[in-house]
């Protein structure tokens, strides 16, 4: 959150996302998977629980989208993540989790 209350939305050169729950981390980082699916012509589901193939996401856009977190977040998602978490909110709660994980434990460039 920033001074004023509100939550910060990534944008694509210089994440900078700060929420103090894994909750506000969840949001803010299934924002930031709407914002990519927008800008690559895919949309995002109503529903986050609903999955990746169901939402019209193929396995390389889905690779895609997980590259970008990867780059944005510093969080590293392989195909084996991807099969573990294969909804949006899923994956965006392990991603916010990882980021709770103590600068020693994973390195990140970013905070959320």
């Amino acid at each position: 959150m920033n001074a004023n209350g509100q939550t910060n939305i990534p944008d694509f050169n210089n994440v900078t996302v700060v929420q103090s729950s894994t909750t506000g981390k969840t949001e803010a980082i299934i924002a930031l998977m709407r914002k990519w699916a927008e800008k690559h012509d895919l949309s995002m589901p109503a529903d986050p629980d609903q999955t990746f193939s169901n939402a019209g996401f193929d396995s390389l856009a889905s690779l895609e989208l997980a590259f970008f977190i990867e780059e944005q977040l510093g969080v590293a998602i392989d195909d084996g993540v991807l099969y573990d978490h294969p909804t949006f909110a899923s994956l965006a709660q392990y991603i916010a989790q990882r980021l709770n994980v103590t600068p020693d434990e994973q390195p990140g460039q970013t905070s959320i």
